[in-house]
């Protein structure tokens, strides 16, 4: 098993020393200004004066897009020929861009997406909105279904909205698929056939947005290298030890789980207790630790705000803990095996996503919940959301909206715009006419309700806390939020880190082991 796993890490490796450079982040730019005008996705480049291949859905024929490589630099495209819109719906949907600034770029071989079998090795290179990075995240799966009824290739590399538009490669660095679409399983990913490019190359150099598919295809050379495929190899090792892996329970309900831990053995080894790393935000006032079936009582001994860990004090155990070795591990090798222990001797597997990286994210917008249409010279109310902050101040239907704290709304855009203003929290005055009488009410922002959109209903949700950290690398592991604060290792025994949030459908968070370790030191030492 850890042979089949030393043979993938290495395929994996040279799938992204040879195509890694050629994914590209994309989004819409005013043609004028350059301002961002549309959502970030991914696409590839697959010729050296700049031909990109994306999703459809994600751009508009002669519309402008900004496009930055995985090295910092970034250029301009134009958007050439979609297909998969109008008459197609439910369907693959490919497009292609050009570049438009004169030079040699980095490009991806295509591959041939009929060459693939099932359970054959693939490898996603794209752009999550969520993570909001600069570099793309790594993901590792296999082919589920070569051709479905409807036209797609079915992956295991999990995606969500931002990834749209990014490859999937085969295991000899070819993009054999374009990103299209997810279900709601975590292991259903719907990729457009890198087939489907191929058959109508000629048409998507145009800048047309057509309708319906043309009826002639081109003809294309068979694949040389279809015996050189090879399946996911990838399995649970059976020699790793589940070392260092411990439940955390609740004084209260002895029999529910509420968050895992990692022994931790620390350089100035304490003769008379043992210490627990685990995640700060999901610890109630009283909790035990549960080991082998045995209940310890914890004492919170210290936290770390900035990456929501906790340190418990228990009694000595004989159980095996993690200790500090002269081997650091890499993050370097993006792709790598990754095991998370979870109880009951479970594991889940994942591949290493990205490097370190410090996870802040910018203050939310807020808000309101009160759509608005321009009618009769007035901006007024057409829509009120359940439970939202419009609906809680008393804004109704109908009510025209002519101040908004104190700046006067007049255009049609002015509403937009000024709501755009506030952050999550903030409070606003709104002041109009109902019914030609004045009125005034008050209204605090909140967060934006999560869309109905499938990336938003994979089991068990993002951890409470899941943003904000100090230190943390992706993976893509399908961890419950609860399942947080256990170790997380390479195949080969390394410990990596401690899992801290599961994020999103693709990406679980965790903290590397020098944080962990740095932080255990340093609290005992106060």
């Amino acid at each position: 098993m850890a042979q089949n796993t030393e043979i993938q890490d290495k395929t994996v490796k040279k799938v992204l020393e040879k195509s890694y450079p050629a994914a590209v982040k994309l989004w819409g730019i005013d043609s004028l200004s350059a301002k961002q005008n549309s959502p970030q996705f991914s696409g590839v480049v697959v010729k050296p004066e700049g031909i990109i291949l994306t999703a459809a859905h994600a751009i508009h024929p002669g519309n402008f897009y900004r496009v930055r490589f995985p090295d910092g630099k970034t250029v301009r495209a134009k958007a050439m020929g979609r297909m998969g819109i109008k008459s197609m719906q439910g369907r693959p949907d490919i497009g292609m861009l050009k570049i438009i600034d004169s030079g040699t770029y980095p490009f991806a071989e295509m591959g041939w997406s009929d060459s693939m079998s099932i359970d054959n090795l693939c490898v996603s290179i794209a752009y999550p909105t969520t993570l909001d990075q600069d570099v793309p995240t790594i993901r590792v799966g296999k082919i589920a279904t070569v051709l479905d009824p409807w036209g797609f290739m079915v992956s295991t590399c999990k995606m969500e909205p931002g990834d749209s538009g990014g490859p999937l490669f085969d295991n000899l660095g070819r993009v054999i698929a374009i990103h299209s679409r997810i279900a709601i399983d975590e292991d259903i990913n719907y990729e457009s056939p890198i087939n489907l490019f191929r058959e109508y190359w000629e048409y998507l150099q145009l800048p047309i947005n057509y309708a319906e598919l043309p009826s002639d295809k081109l003809q294309f050379t068979s694949d040389t290298l279809k015996d050189k495929l090879i399946n996911n190899l990838n399995t649970a090792p059976h020699n790793l030890a589940t070392k260092g892996i411990v439940e955390i329970v609740s004084k209260a309900d002895k029999t529910k789980v509420i968050a895992f831990g990692t022994l931790i053995i620390p350089e100035n080894k304490s003769r008379n207790s043992s210490w627990i790393v685990t995640k700060s935000s999901l610890l109630t006032n009283a909790v035990l630790v549960k080991i082998d079936g045995k209940l310890y009582n914890a004492k919170v001994f210290a936290t770390s705000l900035p990456d929501d860990l906790a340190l418990l004090k228990i009694s000595k155990t004989d159980k095996e803990g993690i200790s500090k070795t002269k081997d650091t591990e890499s993050f370097e090798n993006l792709g790598t095996l990754l095991i998370s222990f979870l109880s009951d001797n479970k594991s889940e597997l994942s591949s290493l996503g990205s490097n370190v990286f410090k996870f802040t994210v910018k203050p939310a917008k807020g808000y309101l919940g009160a759509g608005a249409n321009f009618i009769n010279g007035n901006i007024t109310i057409t829509s009120l959301g359940p439970d939202s902050p419009a609906v809680k101040a008393g804004l109704q239907v109908k009510d025209q909206v002519k101040y908004i704290n104190g700046i006067a709304v007049v255009k049609p855009e002015d509403y937009g715009k000024e709501l755009m203003q506030y952050m999550v929290g903030d409070t606003i005055s709104i002041k109009g006419l109902r019914n030609e009488e004045e009125f005034i009410c008050t209204a605090v922002l909140e967060k934006f309700p999560l869309s109905d959109h499938p990336s938003n209903k994979f089991k068990g949700g993002r951890s409470e806390r899941f943003d904000n950290f100090e230190s943390v690398f992706a993976h893509d592991a399908k961890l419950l939020p609860y399942q947080c604060g256990g170790p997380v290792f390479k195949d080969d025994g390394t410990f990596m880190g401690v899992n801290i949030a599961r994020f999103s459908r693709t990406c679980s968070l965790a903290v590397p082991a020098d944080v962990i370790f740095n932080f255990v030191e340093s609290s005992l030492i106060k």
